[in-house]
């Protein structure tokens, strides 16, 4: 590192998402469903295939999956790959280590600087640099900050460049650094960081091929929901292409909302023959009306939680009592049990696509 951020010895990293990033357009009224049924893959004029890097937890210790997983959702720019790559990197995931300047942990936390984002993770009252929950939440919370603080650079026309790069060259140089040069500092220790990051991000993330020609409509669905999890939420961004950036609250992240993870999927699926209604609300009056006791996998279920008739949130069913979904804002796509309260207490309507 370089000698004015020594004490910063929690460092970060993230994936790339190699996806083409489009404009987004909130039609009046939505899009039409273009085919009422949709019978599985085509052999012909599939859509090219998107990719993927979705978390493998499989590569984290046992002992840390649920820490990884919870504290890369604190908010968009730090995903459970990120922290994955930075805890490797930083201790190898040996939470009794102690670096030669005195670093200390699972997270490397020199003492100056555990003082200001000790965390306690676990909820067992302390909030020690020696307990991997504590230190890998308090890890994920100054990454979340020093992206935020980068972020404003760039709104403010200070600096440009993607935010998570900002963010990795901002812990190891100092956000000052980025604000200095207007984007990633021309030193070589920091452009080497950057890029070490990248290439540790790739054992903790599973890259999924093409779905199959002739996969049946519903499974296909699935498929290409599931092959995003770990992608950001993103309040208005997503759409028939993939993850893209959103607006307000979505401003600078590229992922899916609700609706759009949906529209992607049957899109996909369908091998562009449907194009569904950008938002939920609309999209739970196409296709076909399903009982919910008769729901397949690849059926879509979309959410009234006040009972007001506003179908404010949409999934699609995988089976087993199960959705895959793209949540709310600093969440990732993910699978949610059907029994959770908020999505049981719902009123729901479930429609079908093909």
């Amino acid at each position: 590192m370089l000698r004015a951020y020594a004490e910063h010895a929690v460092k970060a990293g993230r994936a790339v998402l190699a996806v083409l990033v489009v404009p987004l357009v909130l039609t009046v009224g939505g899009l039409l469903v273009i085919a009422a049924l949709a019978g599985g893959l085509p052999s012909t004029g599939v859509a090219g295939a998107a990719y993927n890097a979705a978390y493998n937890e499989g590569q984290v210790p046992a002992a840390y999956r649920q820490w990884v997983a919870k504290a890369g959702a604190i908010c968009p720019e730090v995903t459970p790959q990120l922290l994955a790559a930075q805890l490797e990197q930083e201790s190898g995931w040996n939470p009794t280590i102690v670096s030669p300047v005195g670093a200390q942990g699972i997270a490397q936390f020199m003492p100056g600087t555990w003082v200001s984002w000790a965390t306690d993770g676990d909820g067992d009252g302390t909030a020690s640099v020696w307990s991997p929950p504590d230190a890998i939440m308090a890890a994920a919370r100054y990454d979340c900050a020093i992206a935020q603080q980068v972020r404003g650079y760039v709104q403010r026309g200070l600096a440009s460049g993607d935010i998570q790069d900002l963010m990795l060259a901002g812990y190891n140089a100092g956000p000052e650094a980025v604000l200095k040069y207007g984007g990633i500092p021309p030193y070589a220790e920091t452009r080497g960081y950057v890029t070490t990051i990248h290439r540790l991000m790739t054992k903790y993330q599973t890259v999924i091929t093409d779905i199959k020609e002739g996969t049946p409509f519903g499974a296909a669905v699935v498929a290409y929901a599931m092959r995003w999890r770990g992608t950001p939420y993103s309040w208005g961004g997503g759409d028939t292409n993939g993850p893209s950036g959103g607006f307000g609250s979505g401003a600078g992240v590229i992922g899916f909302d609700c609706s759009s993870l949906v529209q992607y999927s049957v899109y996909q699926a369908s091998g562009g023959r449907v194009v569904l209604p950008r938002v939920s609300q609309e999209q739970v009056n196409a296709g076909t009306a399903v009982d919910p006791r008769a729901m397949i996998p690849g059926d879509v279920i979309g959410f009234d939680p006040h009972h007001t008739g506003d179908f404010s949130h949409i999934g699609i069913y995988i089976g087993n009592g199960q959705m895959v979904h793209a949540p709310k804002t600093g969440d990732v796509v993910k699978v949610s049990n059907l029994s959770e309260s908020y999505y049981a207490n719902s009123i729901w309507k479930v429609r079908r696509y093909g």
